[in-house]
């Protein structure tokens, strides 16, 4: 495996001079050759797939393991539950991340390595060795790493690496502002994050912030672009205006729904339910730390015709008005939701054996839309 990279690319020290022009043009050629490689394919249970997305105006760059059999079924990275879990993370959804003019995803091992007795197998070496310091060169407004996993903390580290993971990550200060050095979100490492509660009030919501305020500058450089560009005074209007919109949505929390009998978010996300009853069967100490807001669920008359009721398309849609109606008129109960989701990500927890036919999700898309009214 070639030698580490890292300690050069986040020193101060470290600027490789690649012109402008020389990297617009290199970029998509290594991505060509990148996904046409095919030097460990005969180790590799499923052949070669490599699965990445980078761009020369990425700003965010992410350096996981290595695609899970999800992610090599669709050749998209991070499609899975450690993908959700990230997104929650970093507090953007997959229309930001997804974006390779914004975001990098450039894992250690680029195809799926098969699984072992414990997981899937680590990433190829080969990659790393052929691939990822030209890869790295050539993105040059990348201005926050995260470093998701042992693997490719032990690459781009270096001797700046602690001892284990765990040490690495609860010193992630020493490494910023630009480099975070992450746990893997999959749902395996439940108990690491039960464990470590620090990592969801101390690291996330600093991680978060850095994010957006990267995306902020993004979408102001961007906007900058456009107004010099724009050829009349209203054109430059209507494009800032445009850009800040854009810039004001991809900062807002996401707002996601789940069952309150499954296991609770354990990555800072801030969880409220939403249910008039206290849940059956759950004790009071399961939901520690969780906001119940009562005073948002339906109106009792409401809740107990509609489960009267039936769940057809008919009695569903004249729920949905009954219900949407119902919060035009109590501000008061779902405004503090509103305000917290549009700082950070929330999760709404509800006791409906009913996952898309149930008042969590028409109060979600109810929060998405009226967060910012006063």
């Amino acid at each position: 495996m070639a030698a580490p990279v890292a300690a050069s690319f986040f020193a101060p020290s470290f600027s490789p001079i690649v012109p402008r022009s020389a990297t617009l043009s290199r970029l998509p050629r290594l991505l060509a050759d990148i996904r046409a490689c095919g030097v460990c394919g005969d180790a590799l249970p499923l052949g070669p797939r490599p699965v990445l997305q980078a761009s020369t105006t990425a700003r965010l760059l992410i350096v996981g393991q290595a695609p899970g059999a999800k992610v090599h079924a669709s050749g998209i990275p991070w499609d899975d539950a450690s993908g959700e879990r990230l997104r929650a993370w970093l507090g953007i959804g997959k229309d930001v991340f997804y974006d390779d003019a914004r975001v990098a995803i450039v894992p250690m091992g680029f195809c799926y390595p098969g699984r072992g007795a414990s997981g899937d197998n680590p990433p190829r070496p080969e990659c790393a060795a052929l691939w990822h310091e030209r890869l790295l060169a050539l993105l040059p407004q990348v201005r926050l790493t995260l470093l998701v996993g042992q693997y490719a903390q032990r690459y781009m580290l270096g001797a700046r690496r602690k001892a284990s993971l765990t040490e690495t990550v609860e010193a992630w200060r020493e490494y910023g502002p630009d480099c975070v050095p992450l746990p893997h979100p999959s749902p395996r490492n439940q108990a690491w994050f039960k464990h470590h509660p620090w990592f969801g009030h101390d690291v996330l919501p600093a991680l978060r912030a850095r994010v957006a305020a990267l995306m902020d500058a993004a979408d102001g450089a961007s906007a900058a672009a456009s107004l010099i560009a724009s050829p009349t005074s209203a054109h430059r209007g209507a494009r800032i205006a445009t850009a800040h919109q854009e810039t004001h949505t991809m900062t807002q929390g996401t707002i996601e729904i789940q069952r309150v009998y499954e296991p609770l978010p354990d990555d800072g996300r801030a969880c409220f339910l939403v249910d008039r009853l206290w849940p059956r069967g759950i004790r009071k100490e399961t939901l520690a730390g969780v906001t119940w807001a009562k005073d948002v669920a339906p109106s009792t008359a409401l809740r107990q015709w509609f489960h009267a009721s039936g769940t057809d398309a008919a009695h569903w849609d004249e729920f949905r008005r009954r219900y949407l109606a119902e919060l035009d008129a109590n501000r008061e109960g779902w405004q503090p939701l509103a305000d917290a989701s549009a700082q950070h990500p929330i999760v709404l927890l509800y006791g409906a054996h009913d996952t898309e036919h149930n008042h969590a999700a028409v109060l979600r898309d109810f929060l998405a839309k009226h967060r910012h009214r006063k």
